[in-house]
């Protein structure tokens, strides 16, 4: 291929399929394509469709003559081996991928970008990856893939963020994360990048959690225990606790046990003190987890599923009453009870 008068400085270089099977490329920098015989050629049209628009292209014919055109009319053209497409700025970039994404982080991160985005710490950030995991926690109970494909962008961007800020502080960078990641990855599932055999999907638990242990360097189980973040949801924390005491074998074989103790917890509740019962409600709340966990429901899924539930028919009920032209103050909780058993019995039928 002739280069010289057409590609200046750097660029990238693909073969047809390698072009095709790649999911990141630079697109800031000049892209050749070679090898764009029939079986490629329409493909490879498509995809620089997709990322660059109808852009104005060069291209390479089997004769060595170099002539340009649009993206689309590569469609039938059977006689070019290669294609040269110009780097654009990320402003005009169809389609994004990871390195875009960077790149805009760190506009927007320097000396004359944002102003809100510069400002920004780690601390000043944090609570936002909380609100937008639950974001995307929510879009996935909805079953709904656009939020899904929009929350998950918004939980990468609080990770791309943090990244951001710990680069510019010279923490960490994004070779160091990513490295971090990857080798956790391969070091963690043994039984795909080392000698172990899984079976089942417990069997491939056993053998990452086997592995986590032997990379976190556990002294004991109470030291895994110790090491479950403190800031979770207190149900979730009450629940990772109570699995990490399972495997070390402390736990019911069955949720009878559990239900027995949530029992014993329910009248010492009852009979606590003033200077006790802060003690003894967690107590209960704690073994209510552990019953639940036995029976195999997620405790947080559960427990909101029930508010939104009580939410729905505290919302019937209120209605009901307000079509008697009474106020729900002015009812007996035995009369409230009856419009309440009505909700639920129209959620029946």
């Amino acid at each position: 291929m002739k280069l010289d008068g057409v590609l200046k400085g750097s660029y990238q270089r693909y073969i047809a399929a390698d072009f095709l099977s790649t999911a990141f490329f630079d697109k800031r920098i000049p892209l050749v394509v070679d090898g764009l015989n029939a079986p490629h050629l329409n493909a490879v049209r498509d995809k620089l469709l997709d990322y660059y628009g109808d852009a104005e292209i060069t291209c390479e014919c089997s004769d060595g003559v170099e002539k340009s055109m649009k993206v689309s009319e590569l469609d039938g053209v059977s006689d070019i081996d290669t294609v040269i497409v110009d780097g654009c700025a990320v402003t005009e970039c169809k389609r994004f991928d990871f390195s875009d994404f960077v790149q805009i982080m760190k506009r927007l991160r320097a000396d004359d970008g944002c102003e809100w985005d510069r400002a920004q710490t780690h601390d000043s950030i944090r609570i936002n990856l909380i609100e937008e995991a639950y974001e995307l926690v929510e879009a996935i109970d909805c079953k709904d893939a656009e939020m899904m494909k929009e929350e998950c962008g918004d939980v990468l961007m609080q990770a791309v963020f943090h990244t951001e800020i710990a680069e510019k502080g010279g923490e960490f960078n994004y070779c160091d994360m990513l490295t971090n990641l990857c080798r956790k990855l391969i070091d963690r599932h043994t039984h795909i990048f080392g000698a172990n055999h899984a079976s089942n999907p417990e069997e491939a638990l056993k053998f990452w959690t086997e592995a986590k242990k032997k990379e976190k360097k556990y002294k004991s189980n109470a030291d895994a225990m110790d090491r479950v973040p403190k800031n979770l949801p207190a149900l979730l924390y009450a629940e990772k606790v109570q699995k990490i005491a399972k495997k070390a074998g402390f736990d019911w074989q069955s949720p009878d046990g559990a239900i027995e103790k949530l029992y014993e917890e329910i009248e010492e509740i009852k009979s606590a003190d003033d200077e006790h019962r802060t003690e003894e409600a967690g107590d209960l709340l704690f073994a209510a987890v552990n019953a639940v966990r036995l029976y195999g429901v997620e405790t947080e899924m559960a427990l909101h599923e029930a508010s939104l539930k009580f939410l729905r028919r505290f919302e019937g009920v209120e209605k009901l009453v307000a079509e008697t032209g009474k106020d729900m103050k002015d009812l007996s909780l035995d009369e409230l009870d009856k419009f309440w058993e009505q909700v639920k019995q129209g959620e029946r039928e």
